[in-house]
């Protein structure tokens, strides 16, 4: 029997997918073992209340977090999604990379990305996987780990492109725990399934809820909104959104994340807050009064509340200059939101004083104003990294100082 072009390039994609399963099940655990931190924060994942431990997505190198925070009743977390380009063969957009060079700077917990974060489509699967690993470079830059649920382009009714995204990217679907919360990732693009979430996820899903219902908080993300501003941008199948809606008002769910609209916008149904945000660098689908502007949120957890703040990217910046012959270091944090910054500024560990002293003030219109400066954890090796909270509006000039020797 003559073998046909569709068979051909069928036998390709399994002897690929094949060839690339070791090799990325070998680079998972190389990434893991960079970072001892970074094999706590993995432990700690797959101890969740889960049968499908959710893990962040493979940068390079993984970063280092604490697997428990100091305070499980305190942390921030990002979350944004959408930085697809606009066609095949098109560059991704610079939001991303703004973005990512902005959690570094934020140093929150984690990030939750709502999908879409390759254009994928009607790709190859050598193009697919060029954008995951132009995406992957860009994420690493974070030092945070990413959590990623897959939207309509990394899968678009594709078998070859959900295989290609288990790969390079993990789990189409799981959950893990933070601090006091729980943290849901749903997978809205099943092949082959109409309303995009099977039987087997929903099940799965519930038992999840199930078995984290006394979580303090218990947070969902997807792709594919539930309450959609634009009815057409929802699920293909009225029966999903309603089943899911109905599970979580069940289970106590009080935020669900979402994106595929490119827009942010915030509403509240039946005392669950549904929150979409795809404004990470794909073209935007409303007016900016709309919500139609690129952003990503900075969500606080504080016990049992959870508050937020939307960042426009290009706002926050920072810069160090080079380190004294005296052990001395200095840098800029500049913030140019409406809402005040915890910052983080990096400083080269190279030729600074071990017993340092941090400090930080801003000036304006002839005042000078100190700022609490404090060292904490770093996260990536060789450096030495100093938190400030940034006035709205506001730089703050950042000092590392050798401690003063008592004079006798």
């Amino acid at each position: 029997m003559n073998e046909t072009a569709a068979m051909r390039e069928s036998k390709i994609i399994r002897m690929k997918q094949n060839r690339l399963a070791p090799l990325i099940f070998l680079k998972l655990i190389i990434i893991a073992a960079v970072d001892f931190g970074s094999i706590l924060w993995l432990q700690s994942a797959a101890e969740a209340s889960t049968t499908r431990p959710l893990m962040p997505i493979p940068t390079r190198p993984a970063p280092h977090i604490e697997a428990v925070p100091v305070d499980p009743a305190h942390f921030t977390f990002v979350l944004t999604g959408d930085n697809r380009a606009t066609g095949r063969g098109v560059p991704m957009p610079p939001t991303a990379g703004q973005i990512f060079n902005e959690i570094r700077l934020l140093q929150p917990a984690f990030t939750l990305w709502t999908g879409d974060a390759i254009y994928g489509s009607d790709d190859s699967l050598g193009e697919a996987e060029a954008e995951y690993n132009t995406f992957l470079d860009l994420a690493s830059k974070a030092a945070t780990p990413v959590y990623n649920a897959p939207g309509n382009h990394e899968i678009y009714n594709r078998a070859d492109l959900a295989g290609l995204y288990e790969l390079k990217m993990g789990k189409l679907y799981g959950s893990f725990d933070y601090g006091n919360s729980h943290f849901i990732s749903v997978d809205t693009e099943e092949v082959g399934v109409k309303g995009g979430v099977g039987t087997q996820q929903m099940a799965w899903l519930e038992q999840d809820l199930t078995a984290n219902k006394n979580a303090a908080h218990v947070f969902a993300f997807m792709h594919h909104p539930i309450f959609p501003t634009t009815p057409n941008e929802g699920f293909d199948s009225k029966e999903t959104p309603v089943a899911l809606h109905k599970l979580f008002l069940k289970y106590g769910v009080k935020n669900v994340f979402s994106g595929h609209e490119h827009l942010y916008n915030k509403a509240v149904h039946d005392g669950i807050t549904y929150w979409i945000s795809g404004g990470a660098g794909a073209p935007t689908t409303a007016s900016p009064e709309k919500g139609g502007f690129q952003h990503y949120i900075v969500l606080t957890v504080d016990g049992d509340k959870v508050s937020a703040v939307v960042v426009q990217p290009w706002r926050l910046f920072g810069s160090v200059g080079t380190n004294a012959a005296d052990g001395s270091a200095s840098g800029l944090l500049s913030n140019y939101d409406d809402a005040d910054m915890s910052m983080c500024l990096e400083f080269s560990a190279n030729g600074v004083s071990s017993n340092a002293i941090p400090a930080a003030a801003w000036s304006y219109k002839g005042g000078t104003h100190a700022l609490d400066a404090q060292l904490v954890p770093s996260r990536m090796p060789g450096v030495v990294t100093v938190r400030v909270v940034v006035p709205a509006h506001r730089s703050a000039f950042v000092t590392l100082r050798p401690k003063p020797v008592p004079t006798k």
